[in-house]
């Protein structure tokens, strides 16, 4: 916090380098893609995960459009200054600044007249969140979050961002310069792309075209392709302590030359992403307790600054917490095993709590009271003894009495006591093992204690009988929950079933997607990111301006979006895939009225493999489909703007070749554009995607579509362009079982087993669509009873012997014997000592 509260805006251009960047230590658990496939990416980690996907995309496109298009078709200038500034406006709460820094003397603006072949010295466009407080537009003179200001880095003064006395230039080391030399490319990695694009509407191109270009690294390359800056002052632009995440973008180097054998494929601009340090998690919590990311492998561990700072006591354990940003209290104490909480105690220590407590108060709280009489985890089962489960209707005191009577599970203290529990009746009650033959009066007053010592240590009578409940049976499982998981694991054994199949019976009810607006925000936000490129561009650019000395800029062309949705699909391994749909007539450059590049990944696994289908050419295109026919019934008759954002640009840009000064962009200063947001988009329900002629993946998806918006004809209404679509792999939803309110739409909820009377249940998220995934935790005055080094009912367990208790080998189940016990006392030992000076007094009355 010193280093951090030394440095402001007024006084960065005096401190020294090393005072500007903090420990790479100070961010715990930075995404890499080597762990994206084999560990958990915790809630506290999406934000670094998103800013890792962009900056990966963002690579991916520009090697690809560099490598595919010629000079002229390439992306303009304020191509790339709208790009930029999407990146941060469809991040809001992720990215703080996004840009690409070209190396020098490498970049071929061809945007500029009479300008071919050359390179300019230096090129670095960056956007990031600026304060808007005191502008003229901002009439509410609030921090409203919708100012972008993005300049040419490589312009005006400060502009050598490539020398080692620039101020925050860390990520131009990490790829820069580039050293190849002559191999052709053969060191940098071929990504490969398969193009079906539509001969005419709904008919595909037979023979699909294959593309080969050169991008970022492979995901299994040591580096992989993004790489993490320390943490660092960004000095004279945001002035915001950030970290950033850097991927590079390939190109051939010299570009148009008789000297073919100078050229090679190098890397020569890095694309870089953003993020506040100041809003992101810290784990104060030891290397030996929960982690961010669980993972077994120790090459994906970390070092964290701040492990161990946390206070709490021997007797409870450490767990981080979510969105309490750069500050102490993020965690929370939980019991040890073999501890309780107090009584009064709701739950776990909270760690903001600790930190503000006296020091009297925390040396007299915040501990978890041992537990005694322990039991071993029972290995031979015998026959249940509970009751018999009651129907959805309610029942009578006589019919669930009659009916007990008829249940098939006997009643334990019918049996013969097995030699096993014989031998630990002693451990388990002690006082049953007093009596003595000497005396019947005795002898039934020790009984009684024993029984008396039995309810109390156990919760439950003697004779084992518990009183049956009129009410529905607790475990009963709502009956949506089995029809949807059977749909789900069948069609995923056998994906060729769909074509028997009707849409109806491919598409799973909406309340399956509980909690999918912040398990999948980061997938959102890549559809509201191109959202906002394609509103921005198509409101800000006319192809008609005249500049002094740079060319208009051109519409976008058809190459450009497929490269869109290519880099989007590739950059994040969630993502089934992206696609843009345009409305009838609304994309002029092209020679179809409909068009809808849609990319995928064929392989499930994160690949350099993509496949770009143009849904204008299937079978029954995509107008009437149900996400596109739901947007443009909403947004097609009222695109207004009072109802989308509004978001100001502060474009700088270079005033001459050589970059001498900086000046407001020619079209305007301020530019504005209105986007929508994530809540003008709409998630749609599950389904299986079938395609019948296998162009796309056979995959459950989901779908999130958000629409963009453009300038009519006149130029001056907004009309509603069209549809920007991403699907998501259905598989990483976590599934939510616990109970809730009933106002919540959640198909799963209610459908835990656990033991609502002594147990509560806790979902364990990052387990993917599956049963069982959530814990059964001990309430208030309950203890956890078994030796195992454990406080919780796994729910995996807690399934599995349900069904052994629903199947013929009931009597092997012991799910009447998962949950919590009473908590007495912290020991027994004060009770046996009553219990005894008892007993003595009753022998003692009876010799007198």
């Amino acid at each position: 916090m010193d280093r951090v509260n030394s440095v402001s805006a007024g006084n960065c251009f005096q401190k020294q380098p090393s005072e500007l960047v903090l420990p790479e230590e100070a961010v715990y658990q930075k995404p890499s893609i080597e762990m994206l496939k084999k560990d958990i990416i915790m809630r506290n980690r999406t934000q670094l995960l998103h800013v890792r996907n962009i900056a990966h995309r963002n690579a991916l496109l520009y090697s690809y459009l560099f490598q595919r298009l010629f000079d002229f078709e390439e992306p303009g200038l304020t191509y790339i200054l709208l790009h930029n500034a999407a990146d941060v406006t469809g991040g809001r709460s992720m990215i703080n600044g996004s840009g690409i820094y070209f190396d020098q003397d490498k970049y071929y603006p061809h945007w500029y007249k009479n300008f071919f072949n050359k390179t300019i010295p230096l090129f670095g466009p960056y956007a990031w969140r600026a304060d808007d407080f005191y502008d003229a537009f901002n009439w509410k003179n609030e921090w409203t979050n919708h100012t972008i200001q993005e300049e040419d880095i490589g312009a005006g003064r400060n502009h050598q961002y490539t020398s080692r006395y620039n101020r925050g230039n860390e990520w131009y080391s990490k790829w820069l310069p580039d050293q190849t030399r002559n191999d052709q490319g053969r060191g940098k990695p071929v990504h490969t792309v398969q193009l079906l694009l539509a001969e005419r509407m709904y008919k595909l191109r037979d023979v699909a075209q294959n593309i080969e270009f050169y991008g970022p690294p492979h995901p299994e390359d040591p580096s992989g392709p993004t790489l993490w800056t320390r943490p660092y002052f960004d000095c004279g632009r945001s002035n915001k302590w950030i970290i950033s995440a850097v991927s590079p973008i390939v190109d051939i180097y010299p570009r148009h030359t008789e000297y073919r054998h100078l050229q090679s494929m190098r890397n020569l601009a890095v694309a870089v992403t953003d993020i506040d340090f100041i809003m992101m998690d810290i784990n104060q919590c030891a290397e030996n307790g929960q982690t961010n990311a669980q993972s077994n492998d120790p090459q994906s561990k970390q070092p964290n600054l701040f492990a161990g700072t946390d206070k709490c006591k021997p007797t409870t354990r450490c767990e981080p917490l979510f969105g309490f940003g750069f500050r102490r209290g993020g965690y929370q104490c939980l019991c040890q095993p073999g501890f309780r909480y107090p009584p009064y105690q709701d739950g776990p220590f909270k760690g903001y709590v600790i930190e503000k407590a006296t020091q009297e108060e925390y040396a007299n709280n915040f501990d978890c009271l041992k537990v005694e009489l322990y039991q071993q985890i029972p290995q031979n089962f015998y026959q249940s003894n509970i009751e018999v489960f009651a129907a959805r209707t309610r029942r009578s005191a006589d019919n669930n009495t009659d009916v007990l009577k008829n249940s098939i599970y006997h009643d334990l203290s019918n049996d013969p006591i097995p030699p096993p529990l014989l031998e630990s009746a002693s451990k388990i009650n002690p006082i049953a093992v007093i009596a003595s033959p000497t005396s019947s009066f005795l002898k039934s007053s020790i009984y009684q204690l024993a029984s008396f010592s039995g309810k109390l240590v156990t919760g439950f009578p003697e004779d084992h009988e518990k009183k049956s409940r009129s009410k529905r049976y607790a475990y009963e499982r709502p009956t949506r929950v089995a029809p949807v998981m059977q749909l789900y694991d069948r069609l995923n054994r056998d994906p060729n079933l769909c074509e028997l199949m009707t849409e109806d019976e491919l598409t799973m009810p909406g309340d399956v997607l509980n909690d999918v607006d912040i398990q999948f925000e980061s997938q959102a936000r890549l559809a509201l990111t191109l959202s906002h490129f394609l509103s921005s561009f198509y409101q800000v650019v006319n192809p008609a301006e005249d500049f002094p000395l740079r060319k208009a800029e051109l519409e976008l062309t058809d190459e450009q979006l497929i490269g869109e949705v290519l880099a989007a699909a590739g950059g994040d391994y969630k993502v089934v895939g992206v696609g843009i749909f345009f409305d009838r007539g609304k994309f002029r450059n092209y020679r179809l009225p409909y068009f809808g590049p849609y990319a995928f990944r064929p392989e499930k696994d994160i690949s350099r493999k993509y496949t770009v289908v143009d849904w204008a050419g299937l079978p029954d295109g995509y107008e009437n489909e149900i996400w596109f026919r739901t947007m443009k019934a909403r947004w097609a008759t009222n695109a207004d703007r009072s109802e989308l954002t509004e978001f100001w640009l502060k474009l700088f840009i270079r005033s001459d070749y050589a970059g001498n000064a900086l000046v407001h962009h020619e079209s305007g200063f301020p530019l504005y554009s209105y986007a929508p947001e994530l809540k003008h988009g709409q998630w749609f329900p599950p389904t299986f995607q079938c395609s019948r002629n296998y162009t796309l993946p056979r995959q459950w998806i989901v779908t999130y579509a958000v629409p963009f918006f453009g300038l009519d004809t006149l130029g001056v209404n907004l009309e509603f362009k069209g549809v920007v679509r991403v699907d998501a792999y259905l598989s990483y939803l976590d599934i939510n079982q616990c109970s809730m309110p009933h106002y919540v739409p959640n198909a799963f909820k209610g459908s835990d087993r656990c033991d609502y009377q002594s147990t509560v249940c806790e979902p364990i998220f990052g387990r993917g669509f599956r049963l069982g995934k959530y814990k059964c935790r001990c309430r208030p005055g309950y203890e956890y009873p078994f030796i195992d080094q454990n406080d919780f009912f796994n729910g995996d367990a807690m399934d599995t012997q349900w069904e052994i208790l629903m199947s013929n080998n009931s009597r092997m189940s012991r799910f009447d014997q998962l949950k919590c016990r009473i908590a007495i006392a912290s020991s027994i030992k004060p009770l046996n000592f009553i219990l005894l000076l008892l007993t003595v007094s009753f022998a003692m009355l009876i010799n007198r």
